[in-house]
């Protein structure tokens, strides 16, 4: 089985991810906050950022469920930091099935931790609760920033990346993620988009809890859709700049 690999580097800003969570693990952390749940306020973003150019969106889904892989680019000549990202995904009437605008969502699921000036960052949702029928586009609208830029980049890639598995069992992206620097990561999203022929056939994400300075962490990543045969571009987005 041939495997292509094209691994990328990001810089970020603190993401404060949690993990990938289930339907019923955010309803029990729902329940867990009480009051304060109902607090909440969801993602809003009520005016698109000019400089943020949504460059696509994919959608795939398997019996697993669906996910949206988009690559965006900073148009402008500075770095957005921690900048929202408002998803709509509708069937092939039209009719909206998915949105990332409900209270709870773990951060990384509504917003992109950086945006370098020029250069293309790639965004997964696989998290998504589809209500209604098969989901057929993606939009995406980018917002604000909210944070600054870190002034120097701190540098992630994953190594040594391969398939694992079989499409009956599940497969999945096995590598190694390492940190080019002083800084400790926590949380750590590592998304993976796999393409074949062009074309995004499968999407995930994994979390890595600790990458230590200088060190190397084994990532696992979950696939919705089907990697088998694909070319498999990687986006570490670090959650701690110092």
């Amino acid at each position: 089985m041939a495997l292509l690999l094209s691994a990328t580097a990001a810089v970020g800003f603190g993401v404060g991810a949690s993990g990938c969570e289930t339907t019923r693990e955010k309803a029990a952390k729902v329940t867990k906050q009480g009051d304060n749940a109902f607090r909440q306020t969801g993602l809003d973003v009520s005016r698109a950022n000019r400089a943020v150019q949504v460059v696509s969106t994919a959608v795939v889904s398997d019996v697993n469920g669906s996910a949206v892989a988009a690559v965006l680019k900073n148009t402008g000549s500075r770095a957005l930091a921690d900048v929202p990202l408002q998803l709509v995904v509708s069937d092939a009437r039209g009719r909206a099935t998915a949105r990332n605008d409900e209270p709870g969502l773990e951060h990384g699921l509504t917003h992109v931790a950086l945006l370098p000036p020029g250069r293309e960052v790639v965004w997964v949702n696989d998290q998504l609760t589809i209500l209604g029928d098969r989901p057929a586009r993606a939009q995406l609208t980018a917002g604000r920033g909210r944070g600054d830029a870190p002034a120097s980049a701190i540098e992630i890639t994953v190594e040594d990346a391969r398939l694992e598995g079989d499409p009956a069992s599940g497969i999945t992206a096995v590598g190694k993620a390492v940190n080019g620097s002083a800084v400790v990561q926590r949380d750590l999203v590592i998304a993976c988009v796999a393409r074949r022929g062009g074309r995004v056939v499968a999407a995930g994400r994994a979390i890595v809890p600790v990458l230590r300075a200088n060190g190397r962490a084994t990532v696992h990543v979950y696939f919705i859709g089907d990697p088998t045969g694909a070319e498999l571009t990687f986006e570490a987005q670090p959650s701690t700049l110092q």
